[in-house]
């Protein structure tokens, strides 16, 4: 996840808090990948009493839309609303990088010719 989306859902994101203990259910709302990491770390080990765990988590959606290829779109829930990031896609932002090295390059030439 880019870091511009990162710190935006991070900022203004609805996150959700969950505090477990090695008896409770895992929240209905969590992915199957996640419930996978999360559920071994709860159950207590030879020693211990009990366990628990608080974690924050916030659902997330990453779209490439067929219509925009250089656009990705992260959608997060808000307080009030969902809230829609447009980032550029990681070929396009090559693309970028590669024009404005590019036009580095030229300048750097033309200054070499002028001198």
């Amino acid at each position: 996840m880019p870091y511009l989306a990162w710190e935006e859902a991070r900022k203004s994101g609805d996150w959700h808090r969950a505090h477990l203990t090695h008896k409770d259910t895992l929240p209905a709302d969590l992915t199957d990948a996640f419930r996978n990491l999360v559920q071994p770390h709860l159950a207590p080990r030879e020693g211990e009493i009990a366990r628990q765990a608080t974690f924050t988590y916030l659902r997330l959606a990453r779209v490439e839309a067929h219509q925009h290829p250089h656009r990705v779109y992260y959608v997060f829930p808000t307080n009030t609303s969902p809230q829609v990031l447009v980032l550029p896609s990681r070929q396009r932002t090559w693309q970028i990088t590669a024009a404005a090295l590019g036009a580095l390059l030229v300048l750097f030439l033309l200054l070499r010719l002028v001198s």
